[in-house]
Parts: structure tokens; sequence; C-alpha cells
């Protein structure tokens, strides 16, 4: 399965298509910077996408011209992105579009603007240290390359303050509602006063899959109303990763759950 962000905006999910290239190693690393990069193009999340089915190249993510982001590749994973195997395994690369091409390279407010913020999630919720000089990089802190532009070069300071000031939001927020965190219509998951089919579907699956130590003390043909941690076991048993692994049941992970003859 893919696990896109629980990004508190929409993300186009462009995960498998991406994978389908090749273009990406599925190894996943502790990440512990972001970088950015401009595509040198004013594509969009599709063109980027074509493009890397020529170009033995991808991104963790893309925000285009109207800052919209996409996601190409799992956050822990290796995106072939900055031309450099350390760099690679340990940064979350940002790709975005450009609002004029060279010599000047030019990003649009709105696209670099977003794509600090979405900085600012990652630094809160993957990486889990503020955004500072030492760990919010361009492509050339890589490589040998121009990459992210001589006008990202020029406005460094205020793209690493608009990733500081969406940390410091994000840190000590709840967690965003993501696709797994969408109430299921009709169903109270964790009623105490009843069996309810997903906390049924959930045992079976569990069980079956090895997980029966964490079965409830109260009923053993049941998971104990409000598991949370049963649940995110299950979620993680079932390739969820991340804040998507968070014991919250929604339809995401309902349709993920389906199984005969429960």
């Amino acid at each position: 399965m893919t696990a896109i962000i629980a990004y508190d905006r929409t993300v186009a999910n462009l995960i498998d298509k991406l994978s389908a290239t090749g273009h990406v190693t599925h190894k996943s690393y502790r990440k512990t910077s972001v970088t950015l990069h401009h595509n040198a193009g004013r594509y969009s999340h599709q063109g980027l996408l074509k493009l890397w089915t020529k170009r033995p190249a991808s991104a963790h993510f893309d925000v285009d011209a109207a800052g919209a982001v996409a996601q190409y590749v799992k956050v822990n994973e290796y995106a072939w992105a900055v031309g450099d195997v350390p760099g690679n395994q340990r940064s979350i690369s940002i790709e975005m579009a450009n609002a004029t091409l060279g010599p000047g390279w030019t990003v649009a407010e709105v696209t670099w603007t977003n794509a600090a913020r979405l900085a600012g999630w990652l630094f809160a919720k993957v990486i889990g240290e503020r955004p500072t000089k030492s760990n919010l990089f361009y492509h050339h802190h890589w490589s040998s390359t121009e990459c992210a532009g001589p006008y990202m070069d020029q406005i460094y300071d205020k793209a690493l303050a608009a990733a500081q000031e969406a940390y410091d939001h994000f840190k000590d927020s709840h967690p965003a509602p993501g696709p797994d965190t969408e109430p299921f219509p009709g169903e109270s998951f964790f009623d105490t006063g009843r069996k309810s089919p997903i906390i049924a579907a959930m045992h079976h699956r569990l069980v079956a899959e090895g997980c029966n130590r964490y079965e409830s003390s109260v009923n053993a043909d049941a998971w104990g109303p409000g598991d949370v941690k049963s649940y995110a076991a299950w979620q993680e048993k079932l390739g969820f990763e991340g804040d998507d692994a968070n014991g919250l049941p929604g339809k995401t992970s309902w349709d993920k759950l389906q199984v005969p003859n429960v």
C-alpha cells in the first residue's frame, strides 16, 4: 500500500505511479534534513512525473505553480534526488515549479512559501527537530549544481523563516486529519455496548496475522473498546507508516480491513 502523509492540506498521491518508473529505492532510512529543489521548468505534478519516467530521478514531494502539493515517494524511503548517497538516505526532497526559466529560475511566492510550510510540517512530524541552516538545504548542498537556482539562493533566509514558523505551528498541534481519520458513516467504532463490525474484523485480521499478543483482556473474541494500541498494531501490519499508524479508525482502514467471512 502507499503511505501518503497526514498533512492538513490536500496532497495528490502519485506514489504508485512514480514507483512504477523504478526510479526510487524502496528502503527506509531515518531522515534528518529537508532539501529544496527547483524543477528547472514550469511543470505540473503530472508533467514532472512524465519527465521522471524518462529521466532516472525522483523526489518525495513537488509544489506546483499554484502551491499545491503532490507526493511521489514515501517520506522515509530513498528518492533519487540529490546526487549523493548519504543525502538521499537522510534527506526528504521537495521540488518546486519555476515561475520563469533561466537564467533567473524564479519561483513564485505561493510555491516557495507552501514548500517551506510543508518542510516545517516534515520537521515537526517526521524529523523531530526545528529547521535551521544545518538541516534545511538546497540541492547544491549535496552535489555540484545550481539548484534550487539563484532566486532561491537570494531568499534562503525568508524560506528558512517560513519553515521555522510552520514548525512552531505544527510541533505542539494535534495530529492533522489524515486519510485514516475520516469517520466511517453510522459506526461507533469503540462502542462499549456492542461488538462493532470493524472491531470484530480487526480482531479477525490481527489474530490471523499473529498479533494476538494485543488481545483484549476483557474478551478474547473482541478487541477492547478504545484499544488504540491494538488498532495501531493492525495498521502497522498492513503497512501504515508514521502518522498514518495512529490508532484511529476511519474509512481508509475499513476499506483495507475487508476480509472474507468476517
